[in-house]
């Protein structure tokens, strides 16, 4: 059974979809009139619950028997389907692809270094550089904020998978690189490489998404601010209420007390209600991949001598031959990536809010 399966009919696309994904994972596909005959590896079929040998066909009951095995529909909201349309959003794409250029700079990079970064107090000197090669991820996620409503929406990032360093003008400048794309023995990433890139989503997430979110958080804010007020009013207004009923005649010491004391209850209980609004119109925001891209390219390591007085710490920098900048540094001590830097009293390279609160790295 391994004749390519023949898709026609109004359908054409949701069976070219079902048979290809079933192909990739390793069925094997016979067509046989208006039905596919489908031999599943053992894994799949435990995945989608089904029996290795099955068919499918478009113009059938959602199950049925049909020659001692199961017939399945595949027809829009079918059980199959759904269990396909399942697993296949269970994973994300992911290419490789491998930079090639003609010329690369080789020359230049004080210039270049100086004109990019902010030296604080430090001068530079170039040792030398070499052609290497380094690794970048450019990833596209999708972001989800929730709150009282939700906003949803796609965000990319681009990271140098060696240096951690965050390069958004990568993705940008992608289109214009010549790519070879390795179908065959492409490397993953690595256990290490997901739990970095799972870091750096992380962190810089939060800030690159902002823009994006500023009317729905302007939304939430003018809720919680117009709900705070009428909470406090009813409260307010309660307490007067409830005072004015003190000074009725007739009233018992005992009943004072207790209307007293539930008076007194007012501030904590306004409190509490707050805290729960707050909770209500806090902004949770996650981030989940949608596809990826590992790229693999040449670059210069330029060896650079950072020097404060008699001190000196040697340090590299990447020129990056796809943006034609110098990627910018991570700072050691927060992660952050950066252009503008100063050396601490141990003479570790951080950025200029880790030089004003202290480095983590002493």
């Amino acid at each position: 059974m391994n004749s390519e399966p023949l898709v026609t009919g109004k359908n054409i696309d949701l069976t070219q979809f079902v048979c290809r994904f079933l192909r990739d994972r390793g069925a094997v596909l016979e067509t046989a009139g208006e039905m596919i005959n489908i031999l599943l590896p053992k894994d799949l079929s435990q995945a989608l619950d089904v029996e290795e040998l099955i068919s499918v066909a478009k113009d059938t009951d959602a199950v049925s028997t049909f020659g001692g095995h199961k017939l399945y529909s595949i027809a829009l909201q079918s059980i199959l389907l759904e269990r396909i349309t399942s697993l296949a959003a269970s994973t994300f794409p992911v290419l490789q692809t491998e930079l090639k250029f003609h010329y690369i700079k080789s020359q230049g990079f004080d210039t270049l270094i100086k004109e990019q970064f902010g030296f604080h107090g430090i001068k530079i000197k170039i040792k030398g550089t070499a052609e290497t090669m380094t690794r970048y991820v450019l990833l596209t996620c999708r972001f989800l904020a929730q709150s009282d409503e939700q906003k949803q929406g796609l965000l990319d990032f681009s990271f140098n998978l060696d240096t951690g360093a965050s390069v958004p003008e990568m993705s940008r400048m992608m289109p214009y690189a010549e790519k070879q794309y390795q179908t065959k023995n492409a490397q993953a990433f690595t256990k290490k490489d997901i739990r970095h890139i799972h870091e750096w989503v992380s962190f810089h997430g939060p800030g690159a998404v902002e823009p994006d979110l500023l009317d729905f958080v302007r939304s939430m804010n003018r809720r919680l601010k117009r709900d705070a007020l009428s909470l406090e009013a009813y409260y307010r207004a309660l307490e007067e209420e409830m005072r004015e009923s003190l000074s009725r005649t007739g009233i018992s010491d005992k009943l004072i007390r207790e209307r007293q004391e539930k008076i007194d209850l007012i501030p904590e209980e306004l409190a509490v209600k707050k805290k729960d609004l707050l909770k209500k119109y806090s902004i949770r925001i996650g981030f989940f991949p949608v596809a990826a891209m590992r790229v693999t390219t040449p670059c210069i390591t330029v060896f650079v001598t950072l020097m404060s007085g008699r001190q000196k710490t040697d340090i590299s920098l990447h020129y990056n031959p796809v943006t034609k900048k110098m990627d910018p540094m991570v700072c050691p001590s927060c992660g952050k990536s950066m252009y503008s830097l100063g050396l601490c009293r141990h003479l570790h390279p951080n950025c200029n809010t880790c030089l004003e609160v202290g480095c983590n790295c002493c």
